[in-house]
This record gives structure tokens, C-alpha cells and sequence, in this order.
């Protein structure tokens, strides 16, 4: 059986979550300046956006790291679709969970909402190429599996 260290794991969700984060956020901070519009989080809070992004940045690696952790080794294509849907699934949490209580409902509504905004900032893409690059960089390392007969099963002091 195979698994992908820790190691591996966590540096694959950190590229993927903060250089697609970073491309959205200056995908978006040029466009606010190119329609003259004002920079920065606006609204009765000013540090709700500054909450909601790192929340996102959490959420995202974490769900990105046990995604790559806990599955096995797998192509390209579909580490792709999976890790794709739990970025979008992170996008939809980390947007709508700090408002209060979400039925399933809204936060299906407010995935496709982040979804959507995400591709016209070009965040999605980003995350996607970076997936299909960096998973494969994961290392893949042999679990061994130790029978009842095993004399080396038991370790020696």
C-alpha cells in the first residue's frame, strides 16, 4: 500500500492554496483599480475580509493535505478533479461558515457563488494548473505490512 508523507502532502497544499491565492487576490486588485473603484475591504467590518481570507488559507491547505495524506497515489487527471472539488468546497466553507450556522443549502449556494467569482479572478485555473504540476512532485512512499509469522514485526531494542 502507498501513502504520501506528511511532508509532501503539506508542501503540495501550501503551493497550490497561496499562489492561487495570490493570483486571485492581484486578478482582483487590479481590476478594483482599473474601474476606479476603492481598495480594500469596505463595510461595517473591514476585518471581515481579512478573517474570511485567512480562513480560506487554513481551510484550504488543511483539506488540501489530508486529501493528498489520505488517498492514495493517483494519476494526474484525477488528483486534478478531486483536489478541484475540495478547493471549491474550501472557497464555499471558508466564505459562508463564519456568518453563523449554514444549512446545506447555503453553502452549496454560496460555493457556487465563490466558484464563480474564482474563475473570473482566475483563482480556479490557477489552482488547477498548479495541482496537475505539483502532484507530480508528491512523493509516494511503500507502507509496510507485517504478518503474524514475522519475526521482524516486533522491534528490536
Amino acid at each position: 500500500m502507498m501513502f504520501t508523507p506528511w511532508r509532501s502532502a503539506l508542501a503540495y497544499a501550501a503551493w497550490v492554496t497561496l499562489i492561487s491565492w495570490l493570483t486571485g487576490t492581484v486578478v482582483l486588485t487590479v481590476g478594483t483599480l482599473a474601474f476606479g473603484d476603492r481598495l480594500g475591504p469596505t463595510g461595517p467590518d473591514p476585518l471581515a475580509w481579512c478573517r474570511d481570507q485567512v480562513v480560506f488559507l487554513v481551510t484550504c491547505t488543511a483539506l488540501l493535505a489530508l486529501g493528498r495524506r489520505l488517498l492514495s497515489p493517483l494519476p494526474r487527471w484525477r488528483t486534478v478533479l478531486i483536489d478541484g472539488a475540495l478547493y471549491v468546497l474550501a472557497l464555499g466553507i471558508a466564505n459562508a461558515v463564519p456568518y453563523g450556522s449554514v444549512s446545506p443549502g447555503e453553502l452549496l449556494d454560496a460555493v457556487a457563488l465563490y466558484s464563480f467569482f474564482g474563475l473570473f479572478t482566475l483563482q480556479l485555473p490557477t489552482a488547477w494548473c498548479l495541482s496537475a504540476w505539483r502532484s507530480g512532485r508528491l512523493d509516494a512512499v511503500l507502507k509496510k505490512r507485517y504478518t503474524i509469522g514475522d519475526e521482524r514485526a516486533t522491534p528490536s531494542r
